[in-house]
């Protein structure tokens, strides 16, 4: 039925060569899409992956009785495709008269800058961003300034006598709490 090496025609315009390269082209892109597919999954993989939220131990419940707010410093590792980034990051405890504790992230929710906690002054008793005069007390609420919402409260919860804070980062400059 095909065109053999010597060039006799059994029927068939086809030749036993370009048949054979046909099927050999065929192998080849079956195999290469067989093991393509997995290679592209794993390229690909990092960067359909969300940012990773967890728990984080922060210190013991004993180190927060105090009735004053405090500031928490801690570094959370990141995942961006294949970089790897270790980030400083606050939060302010505020312990609670029936021994729970309201945590905020450390970041003003109108520009996402750095607030304090005042003891003294104008703003005694109060949360204060410096950045653009941004003022809340002490459960979150705004009191003065820009920011557009209250401060960006983090779940608690104790664990064996330690303070684990479930951190997020959201969006500043927005009305309504958006995680990142």
């Amino acid at each position: 039925m095909f065109t053999d090496d010597q060039g006799h025609n059994n029927g068939t315009t086809v030749s036993r060569r370009i048949f054979l390269g046909y099927t050999a082209a065929a192998i080849s892109s079956f195999i290469s899409i067989v093991a393509g597919i997995p290679i592209i999954g794993y390229l690909l993989a990092p960067l359909r992956q969300k940012q990773d939220v967890k728990w984080i131990s922060i210190g013991r419940v004993a180190d927060f009785t105090a009735s004053i707010p405090q500031m928490v410093q801690f570094t959370i590792t990141r995942r961006d495709g294949w970089v790897e980034a270790h980030d400083s990051r606050t939060c302010w405890i505020v312990p609670q008269p029936d021994g729970s504790f309201l945590a905020y992230n450390g970041r003003c929710t109108h520009l996402a800058c750095a607030y304090s906690w005042k003891n003294d002054g104008q703003y005694a008793g109060k949360f204060f961003c410096p950045c653009h005069d941004g003022v809340y007390d002490r459960n979150g609420m705004v009191l003065d300034g820009p920011p557009p919402r209250k401060l960006d409260r983090l779940e608690t919860k104790v664990e064996d006598g330690m303070l684990m804070v479930f951190y997020r980062d959201f969006r500043p400059g927005v009305p309504n709490q958006e995680p990142l």
